[in-house]
């Protein structure tokens, strides 16, 4: 018997997914919608035309081959037309200009400014308004009326359409990326005088109400003294609203594996499942009434969705929850895999590019996890007793999860959370009681006595979650972190795995001499990282903030020169700090000096002992490789030249690129991140005047030079 046979979803899924990665990775191939409409008609006409063929066994295959092959065009098709960099009428091509465009996600306030997202829907173009399409960044400055701003309202905007570029730093956060799969390739700043909200009705009515109610019940918690990091925790985890979440909560949570809780996902709506299900179990007595009783979940389901976000996570949920709850109601029972498969497909068809997303990741891969693992784990430890049955059937749900996820999580997070059993034994019966107290305060809100117990309770139950995840991550060895996989590695652990769980399934030798296979290509992944490592040799400038931040490295050694006037300000010193530790540990460097650039005498001896580093003044030598640092005017006297390989700009100096090039004849010129931005602009035109290479960190991100293998021979 065909194993995929019970599958039929799960089977069509993968043509469709393949689609979608082949548009994303290759951009459109040259076909057509119309290409997509022939090729359904010339498959439904075939099969109509001639059945007693393609119900034939031995040619079986062929009706399969036109249905994949359909599935993938259509998924290629779909991505295609979500790309907004393919529709000849998007905004990104004439970026200057008057637009029309709507709020399209809820506004953060910050210190003077709106950030959102706007979806551009016209520009003015001589006398008339053109309709245009795409999506921006905004950061728009405040002006009277300004708090008004709500989800949905359209507003008038004079101002150029930015493109985000990269100005990442190796293996940090890459925030062009992020928004770039999220098909958002443009930013823009209007300063006050430079947009205004339009009395227009609102665009998608139905958001901007169910947000409207989501902050009337912010309200509700704030009016009964729920505040600080009660009412940050508190609010993240039952309406999905994080803005007050600061640095510190995020650690802790992330630290300990407990990060799923704030933000909401498939156990806050399954919680709410289980909630309104025994509200409304006097519906199953009729078979109108189970109907009635599947409507109203559906409704209240897809209703706390929109409430919380929509987020990707929530989508799932919710699409995941709905068609059992359908079928429930007409007495089916689908399969899970068939049903997980149908939501990936209602989510893919309405953003493909949803497949970026590493919540949706995460959140298939958890639920996936579940299914086929829960189960062989949990029948490891069988007993009677009540109490250990069900702590041991959450830390199996935890387990299973968290191995199906383990490698993206290493991949994308780099770190481990080694105690996320013990954290998940007390997070999901306390976050399961929060959201029931908080249910009932939003419900009773109107009516002071109640709503004040209910709000002491939550304030109590949310510290107490605060405490346990705050004790937890103060564990020694609480987080194992600096773990830096490649992609490739990621993709063999998880045949690692697949091997594993099969062999331990269906005991087959075949499976076990697979995953030797899949351990021993691991360990050779691994051997040749580091054997590449013996041969690195590197120097960087990255784009640090308001601080200039230098490192070459050789091997598993480095020396770090900085200088800057964050250096002054603890927080930016430990973020910049962050950010090198990050690169250093991605690269394998386990030893390093650092050096504070603006002393006049460098300590020679020491560079040595770790790498064959010479310092003179401002001038660093790498074995034959010669850098200059540009902190000052050029001495007017200077008559001899000083050529050099490499000259990095800091300090905002008063110089002109032509009078550089003339005295050090540089290969490559460096702007930091020291620099004004109204300099750096002048610099790197002057720069492409005189056909000099020049890279400004700050725009293009870290500028990074990997030396050869045989330098200094």
């Amino acid at each position: 018997m065909n194993s995929w046979r019970p599958y039929p979803l799960l089977r069509l899924l993968f043509p469709f997914l393949t689609g979608i990665v082949i548009e994303i990775a290759y951009g459109p191939l040259g076909v057509g919608p119309w290409w997509t409409l022939a090729l359904l008609t010339f498959s439904t006409c075939s099969i109509l035309i001639f059945p007693s063929v393609f119900k034939a066994y031995r040619l079986r295959w062929i009706s399969g081959l036109m249905i994949n092959l359909f599935l993938m065009v259509a998924g290629h098709q779909i991505a295609a037309s979500h790309n907004p960099c393919n529709d000849p009428d998007y905004a990104g091509r004439e970026p200057d200009g008057l637009f029309l465009a709507t709020v399209a996600e809820p506004p953060s306030i910050r210190k003077s400014s709106f950030k959102t997202i706007l979806d551009i829907r016209y520009r003015r173009e001589k006398d008339q308004w053109i309709r245009c399409k795409g999506q921006a960044a905004g950061y728009l400055k405040m002006r009277d009326m300004a708090q008004q701003l709500q989800y949905g309202d359209y507003i008038l905007l004079h101002a150029g359409l930015i493109e985000i570029k990269d100005n990442s730093n190796p293996h940090s956060f890459n925030y062009a990326r992020y928004l770039g799969n999220k098909n958002i390739h443009h930013q823009v700043f209007a300063e006050p005088g430079a947009w205004k909200i339009l009395k227009i009705p609102p665009a998608g009515m139905i958001r901007k109400v169910a947000f409207q109610l989501r902050d009337r019940l912010l309200n509700i918690l704030r009016d009964n003294q729920v505040k600080g990091k009660e009412f940050a925790v508190a609010s993240a985890l039952l309406l999905g609203y994080v803005e007050e979440l600061d640095a510190d909560l995020r650690k802790d949570y992330a630290a300990t594996g407990a990060m799923h809780i704030l933000s909401v996902s498939g156990m806050h709506v399954g919680i709410i499942y289980i909630f309104l299900e025994f509200l409304l179990g006097f519906l199953n007595r009729r078979k109108s009434g189970r109907f009635l009783k599947a409507v109203i979940l559906m409704a209240f389901i897809w209703f706390y969705a929109m409430i919380t976000g929509l987020s990707p996570c929530v989508f799932r949920s919710a699409a995941m929850l709905s068609l059992p709850i359908l079928a429930k109601s007409l007495n089916r029972s689908p399969d899970m895999f068939n049903v997980i498969a149908a939501s990936v497909f209602i989510l893919l068809v309405v953003d493909p590019y949803l497949v970026l997303d590493v919540g949706f990741q995460l959140s298939y891969l958890a639920v996936a996890g579940i299914i086929l693992l829960y189960k062989p784990i949990y029948d490891v430890y069988l007993t009677s007793a009540w109490l250990p049955d069900k702590l041991w059937s959450i830390l199996a749900i935890s387990l299973a999860a968290q191995i199906a996820t383990l490698p993206i999580t290493l991949y994308t997070f780099h770190q481990f959370p080694n105690y996320f059993m013990l954290t998940n034994l007390f997070v999901v019966p306390l976050s399961s009681l929060i959201i029931y107290v908080g249910i009932l305060l939003m419900a009773v809100g109107a009516i002071p006595m109640l709503s004040m117990i209910c709000a002491k309770l939550l304030i109590v139950l949310v510290w107490l979650l605060n405490s346990i995840i705050h004790f937890i991550e103060q564990l020694p060895c609480s987080t194992l972190r600096g773990i830096h996989i490649s992609s490739l590695e990621m993709f063999l652990l998880y045949l690692i795995i697949c091997m594993g769980f099969l062999y331990l399934m269906k005991k087959q030798i075949s499976f076990l001499y697979l995953f030797l296979c899949v351990c021993i290509v691991l360990n050779l992944v691994v051997l040749d990282f580091r054997l590449q490592r013996l041969r690195s040799n590197r120097l960087i400038v990255y784009n640090a903030y308001r601080a200039a931040f230098y490192q070459i490295s050789m091997q598993d050694k480095a020396i770090v020169f900085y200088d800057g006037r964050a250096m002054h300000e603890s927080a930016l010193q430990k973020m910049n700090w962050e950010t090198v530790r990050a690169d250093m540990e991605a690269h394998g460097i386990k030893f390093h000096r650092a050096f504070w650039s603006g002393r006049s005498n460098w300590p020679v001896g020491t560079a040595l002992t770790m790498l064959p580093v010479y310092c003179s003044g401002n001038y660093i030598q790498f074995y034959d490789y010669r850098l200059a640092i540009l902190k000052k005017t050029i001495p007017k006297g200077l008559k001899r030249d000083l050529p050099v390989d490499f000259l990095i700009l800091s300090g905002n100096p008063a110089i002109r690129i032509a009078d550089a090039v003339a005295c050090f004849h540089p290969r490559q010129i460096i702007i930091d991140a020291t620099n004004t931005r109204f300099r750096t602009m002048q610099w790197l035109k002057e720069a492409s005047i005189q056909h000099i290479d020049c890279q400004a960190v700050t725009m293009h991100g870290a500028f990074e030079k990997e030396f050869s293998k045989d330098v200094g021979n």
